[in-house]
């Protein structure tokens, strides 16, 4: 297989567009009071707001194409509508990859995808970040390397494995060398080597293929320039880490090392310096000149950039403008009339003389129609012009070299996702001391400070130790419910955009994540609840039985479970911190107040009594309640029963509130899954409705009818005639 075999995008028609609020229809003048005054019934109005309008174009391999244009031209739209990252609005019009009719779910297969804001785990090492993605995405090459020939390690025979490195590209790492030789024949008269097991042969595949990811990893980390970071954590804006320069590098190294065939970036420069993006620009040419089709939205490039690149797509207001190679856009914009001078960076050229000239910006720009008539004007004067006529030849002649199954991205199988997952998750809970460390104290702190307040209540009257019990199994069940609950959301919130951008990029697949996730973090619930009674059971002077401390114990540990269950629910449901600040109230405020002590649930308002049966804590404080006052006797008096019958906490028994906050528990945890389940629903597009074997069928079947249909004329006479014909007569883009 050839990872490099050209892979030639084409695009005719493309349109896209979204469901914007149409303007309110009450009145003429649309006030905002009368718009509130309409039904909430009222079926809502929406607008076409246009972005791309009937895009034609063609990305060539071996070449680095940079789109081009002002803010709000559409430029991140028309990337993501390639890269197959766009689930919403209306599409139409054809994308090609060889000539075959492609999908966004099929485009996933080939591309990589670079977003412009790089996501990463903080507490991964720049190291570790591109060796996960050499792991779970492993290249497609590396599929020819997972079964290596327990005789390997004989010398000679690897004329095969040689010639096979060879044909590799510059940038790719050489293949583990492989040894195969038929049955009972020996090398140079050398009876051949003993069998070995099927354990060791797959103990051998596995170290080679660890060796040839650590060994691709490394070369990235070289190429890239990170040799001196490859250890530092990435960090984010509240811990310190790498620079924003070896952040992108990093992003860049991520899908470089899946060999991808095909690779998008939004934006790889913004924020950096120019040194730091003029590296990144060559590091993307590098990448080009291995054969691979690369396409980048750049944000005025400067001329030393711009050199480099090789195709260049100028968007305004939706429309392209211009499309072709750099060399030739400054002849062209000289033919338009626009010279650019000298000493002038073309794409500064572009910007302030010919999409915004100085007669325009003097206007004012937030005049839409000038805009609009300009970019129409624009787009007229490149549709009569040569260098379209070229384009379109390419549209219609594509390079129809068959697809590879070969060179679809590879994902490692669930097993292989689940232990990484684990172990990145452990790596976290202990790098992040908000997940271990902090839980950890907080439990032990809380535990003195209840302890304290409540000391010795075994000592005092029975009023006291009635009040005084209640309120420390109240505040008990509060805190490991409630604390637990804002320790999960303080953390998943800042990994939520992180699962989704990886999960996004086919990392891993969801039950994977949740099941590491799970793994890795229950066991800390557990031990949290732990620590908290064995600090505080026997200052608070309970009953001295442990027995009775042991069931103690397990309700604050299914408190605890049934607060991570919850906090895992509201950080999968909600996007910030914030939003879920908003929403715990709503929900934790209703479940204290039918806890059991703030209002004698027997006798509370009926219709809202409901609530103490989905309430963890009302559970939670009923068994505490019944562990301590069952059979309890001061001076002979059995009272501990008595009160229960005053506080009419129910007839469950310890054991049934148990499992019914278990039962909370799980409910929380099915619903979370759900709401991520949701949450990447519309993180691959159209993914729904193509499978992978699907997606791959369409692009392993025979190019598009159109392309393999005799043409009247051959493509290159057309282009030939295109290029011949006399100039045409410079269109006036004046706006006056």
């Amino acid at each position: 297989m050839d990872a490099n075999k050209p892979l030639q995008i084409s695009f005719e028609d493309l349109t896209y567009s979204v469901k914007i609020p149409a303007k309110s229809a009450v009145g003429s003048s649309g006030h905002p009071l009368l718009r509130a005054l309409k039904s909430p019934f009222t079926k809502p109005e929406y607008d076409d707001k246009v972005i791309l309008r009937q895009l034609n174009g063609s990305f060539r391999p071996g070449r680095v194409t940079a789109i081009l244009g002002p803010s709000g031209s559409g430029k991140t739209t028309l990337l993501n509508l390639l890269a197959g990252q766009i689930s919403t609005g209306t599409t139409s019009g054809n994308i090609w990859v060889n000539g075959r009719l492609t999908s966004g779910a099929s485009m996933r297969q080939l591309a990589g995808y670079v977003n412009q804001d790089d996501v990463i785990l903080p507490t991964m090492t720049v190291e570790e970040a591109i060796e996960m993605s050499t792991i779970l995405r492993p290249p497609p090459l590396a599929s020819q390397s997972r079964a290596p020939s327990p005789m390997a390690s004989i010398v000679g025979e690897r004329e095969a494995s040689a010639e096979a490195n060879a044909a590799r590209g510059a940038d790719q790492l050489p293949l583990p060398v492989t040894a195969t030789r038929p049955k009972g024949e020996a090398q140079g008269g050398r009876s051949a080597p003993p069998k070995i097991s099927a354990s060791a042969a797959a103990a051998a595949r596995e170290a080679e293929i660890k060796a040839h990811n650590q060994a691709r990893c490394s070369h990235a980390i070289s190429l890239f320039g990170l040799d001196k970071c490859r250890g530092t954590a990435v960090g984010d804006s509240s811990s310190k880490g790498i620079s924003g320069g070896e952040k992108k590098r990093t992003a860049i190294a991520m899908e470089w090392v899946t060999e991808a065939p095909v690779l998008f970036l939004d934006e790889p420069t913004s924020g950096l310096d120019a040194h730091s993006a003029l590296m990144v620009a060559r590091q993307l040419k590098d990448i080009a000149d291995a054969g691979r089709t690369v396409v980048t939205v750049l944000h005025q490039p400067s001329s030393d950039m711009f050199e480099i690149i090789d195709d260049i797509l100028i968007l305004f207001e939706g429309r392209i403008v211009y499309l072709g190679e750099r060399a030739n856009l400054v002849g062209y914009l000289e033919r338009m009339g626009y010279p650019c001078g000298m000493y002038t960076n073309p794409a500064d050229h572009v910007f302030n003389a010919v999409l915004f000239e100085g007669a325009t910006v003097a206007k004012g720009m937030g005049d839409s129609q000038r805009i609009e008539q300009r970019a129409q004007n624009l787009l007229a004067a490149w549709q009569g012009s040569p260098e379209a006529a070229t384009m379109q030849a390419l549209i219609d002649s594509p390079d129809l070299t068959a697809i590879d199954k070969t060179q679809f991205r590879q994902t490692s199988p669930p097993l292989t996702q689940l232990k990484y997952l684990i172990k990145r998750a452990g790596r976290n809970a202990i790098r992040n001391r908000l997940v271990i460390k902090v839980r950890l104290i907080q439990s032990i702190f809380f535990g003195l400070l209840i302890g304290l307040i409540f000391l010795n209540t075994d000592n005092k009257s029975v009023a006291v130790q009635r009040q005084n019990y209640s309120g420390a199994m109240f505040f008990s069940c509060v805190t490991q419910f409630l604390l637990t609950i804002l320790a999960v959301v303080n953390v998943f919130t800042g990994e939520r955009l992180v699962f989704f951008r990886e999960w996004q990029a086919a990392y891993y697949g969801l039950p994977a994540y949740f099941a590491a996730k799970n793994i890795v973090e229950l066991p800390i619930q557990i031990i949290s609840p732990i620590l908290y009674a064995a600090t505080c059971y026997w200052l608070l002077g309970f009953q001295h039985d442990g027995i009775k401390f042991v069931l103690f114990t397990v309700v604050a540990m299914s408190l605890s479970v049934c607060g991570f269950t919850c906090g895992f629910l509201l950080g999968a449901s909600f996007k910030t911190l914030s939003a879920v600040l908003a929403a715990l109230p709503a929900m934790f405020l209703p479940f204290m107040l039918f806890g059991g002590l703030l209002v004698n649930t027997g006798n509370s308002t009926v219709w809202l009594r409901w609530i103490q049966w989905v309430s963890p804590i009302k559970y939670g404080y009923s068994a505490m309640m019944k562990n301590q006052f069952s059979g309890y006797v001061v001076d002979g008096k059995p009272i501990g029963d008595e009160y229960l019958r005053e506080v009419q906490l129910g007839s469950f028994s310890i054991g049934v509130n148990i499992v019914f906050v278990l039962g909370i528990s799980l409910l929380a945890w099915v619903l979370s899954y759900a709401a991520l389940a949701h949450l990447t629903k519309k993180g691959r597009g159209d993914s729904a409705k193509y499978s992978t074997k699907k997606c791959q069928a369409e692009l392993l079947g025979p190019p598009d009818a159109r392309f393999t249909k005799v043409a009247e004329k051959p493509s290159h006479v057309a282009t030939l005639k295109a290029t011949e014909e006399p100039q045409k007569p410079m269109l006036d883009l004046s706006l006056d």
